[in-house]
Formats: C-alpha cells, sequence, structure tokens
C-alpha cells in the first residue's frame, strides 16, 4: 500500500497540534476521518505511530520518522502550488500571540486587516508575556507571535519589527525628585510591573542589582492597561514603552522620570513556523511589519 497525501498531511497536523480532534479542526475533517488516515498510514508503515496512554498525541520514534518526511513532502506539494497558482491564502484557525503592547496599539488594525486579506481565517489570539509567547511558538501551539526577544531556531523565522523605548514613569501625586533619580532614589517608592519571568521584571531586577539595591515593595499585574492605571493614581511607579503613554504624558497625567543609568529598549519582533503549509504566515507576517511600523509603536 501506498501513502496518499491525505494520510501524511493528518500525520503531519496531528504531530505539530498534539492531538488528533485539533488536527481535524485545521483540516475541516470529522475526528473520525482524521483517525482512519493515520489507521491506514500505519498499516502502510508497518507499525504504531503514535504512543498510547499520553494526554497529548505524542508520535513513536516511527511516526517521528514519517512525520518529518511527511512534512517535507507537504512543503513541496506547497511550493509547487504556489509556484503555478500564487497562492498565499490562509483558512482555518490561526493561533497568534501577541504581548500586551502590541495588543493595546496595533491589534484592532491587525484583526480588520486580516478580515480583509484572510477571510477564511479563524484568528485564535493569545495575550501573554513574551517569554511564555516564545516558549509556546517554538513547542508548535502557536503559529506566529509579536514578542519582544524572540529566540530563533530551526522552525521558527524572527523578523525584527521596532525598538521600544522603556520610561520610569510616575503620577505627580507622588512628588518625586526633578532631577536624574538612580536606583538608590527609587528603590523604597512602590513599583508595579509584570510578574516573573516577563521581561519586564527581568529589566526591573537586573536594573536595580546592577547598583546592589534591593527594591522594598514589587507589585506585580498581568495587564499593561492596569499597571497603567495604577500608576495615573499614584499607586506606585511602574516601568513601561512610552508608546502607549504617549497621551497621559502629554497631558501631564504621568510623568516620565530621568534616571541614570537608562534600562536598554525591549526589541519588538515577529517570529512564526516555518513548517505551516503554505506562504500565507510570511504574507501575514509582513502585513504586521507594515502595521507595527506605520503605529505608535514606531513613533519617536
Amino acid at each position: 500500500m501506498q501513502f496518499s497525501l491525505a494520510q501524511l498531511e493528518a500525520l503531519h497536523w496531528v504531530v505539530r497540534l498534539g492531538s488528533f480532534r485539533a488536527a481535524a479542526t485545521r483540516l475541516n475533517l470529522t475526528q473520525p476521518a482524521v483517525s482512519v488516515r493515520i489507521r491506514e498510514l500505519e498499516a502502510a508503515a508497518g507499525g504504531k505511530l503514535f504512543m498510547k496512554g499520553s494526554y497529548r498525541a505524542k508520535p513513536t520514534p516511527l511516526g517521528r520518522e514519517l512525520a518529518a518526511q511527511a512534512e517535507q513532502v507537504i512543503d513541496a506539494c506547497e511550493q509547487l502550488a504556489g509556484r503555478f497558482t500564487g497562492a498565499e491564502e490562509l483558512r482555518g484557525p490561526i493561533r497568534i500571540g501577541v504581548a500586551d503592547s502590541f495588543a493595546m496599539v496595533c491589534l484592532p488594525e491587525l484583526m480588520r486587516r486580516i478580515e480583509q486579506r484572510f477571510p477564511q481565517v479563524r484568528a485564535e489570539i493569545r495575550v501573554d508575556f513574551s517569554v511564555l509567547l516564545n516558549e509556546s511558538l517554538h513547542a508548535g501551539d502557536l503559529d506566529i507571535a509579536v514578542l519582544t526577544a524572540p529566540a530563533p531556531g530551526p522552525l521558527v523565522t524572527v523578523e525584527p519589527l521596532v525598538d521600544h523605548e522603556l520610561r520610569w514613569v510616575a503620577s505627580p501625586k507622588l512628588a518625586l525628585g526633578k532631577g536624574t533619580l538612580k536606583p538608590a532614589d527609587l528603590a523604597a517608592v512602590p513599583i508595579i510591573t509584570n510578574p516573573n519571568p516577563s521581561n519586564l521584571y527581568t529589566s526591573i531586577t537586573g536594573w536595580f542589582a546592577a547598583a546592589g539595591v534591593q527594591p522594598v515593595r514589587i507589585h506585580t499585574c498581568n495587564s499593561l492597561v492596569i499597571m497603567t492605571r495604577l500608576a495615573l493614581e499614584g499607586a506606585g511607579i511602574s516601568l513601561l514603552p512610552i508608546a502607549i503613554l504617549r497621551k497621559e504624558i502629554r497631558s501631564g497625567a504621568l510623568r516620565a522620570l530621568a534616571v541614570a543609568p537608562k534600562i536598554p529598549a525591549h526589541r519588538l519582533a515577529v517570529a512564526y513556523r516555518r513548517d505551516a503549509p503554505g506562504p500565507g504566515l510570511r504574507t501575514l507576517s509582513q502585513m504586521i511589519q507594515e502595521l507595527t511600523r506605520a503605529s505608535d509603536l514606531a513613533a519617536q
């Protein structure tokens, strides 16, 4: 018995997504139909392709070997289709991860553009810390992500976007000094930031540690919107991307503190899986690049 492309696609998506149900959704099939294709493939390959008794669909050594070959076959077929049809379409569920700052500034416009360019896509949006988005992208749990400091890998392409300038901000209610402030000057002031292991948390603790200073109180919150609101109300100071605070700083509701040493900018990037079929994710990445560079995130 020979392998069919439909069987190889079923194997590819079960391995990549970690479940028969998710693969069925991706292929617009029923779960039993995917199971039938896997059983046919096992009969042709002469062995089991998935281990029993595991929460996720874990491939056997034979399954991993065949899945690697299936990926090459599917990629070749997609390239051939793109060569003659120019197809750059995305369809079905696309798992998109975004950092909070990008979500605040660019996500509504991105959703409008996806609707126009890829009407058959069902976007599954996850807003999370960049560290966790990076882990999920490399694990195959996301297709594409906008995040800071992503790690490239054999199956992940990274394209730079913009630098996130970070500034300490405080409400005028706190009456902090107007000169240049050092870590020791801010150590006793309540600090509001994302929880560990976020990049903001790491930047803050590293800034104080480099000066040999330990901040007295660090309060954590998983939302930049709420962190900004708390800073506006004088509940503490916060280190935030200046791009999301232009209105508050122009109005005087928040004050950008002068500090030394400065905290290096976070580099925002878009990263996507190379094992997705077709060039659609590359097109989506280019869309995100154009959108970001025309937004407040790139404004000086």
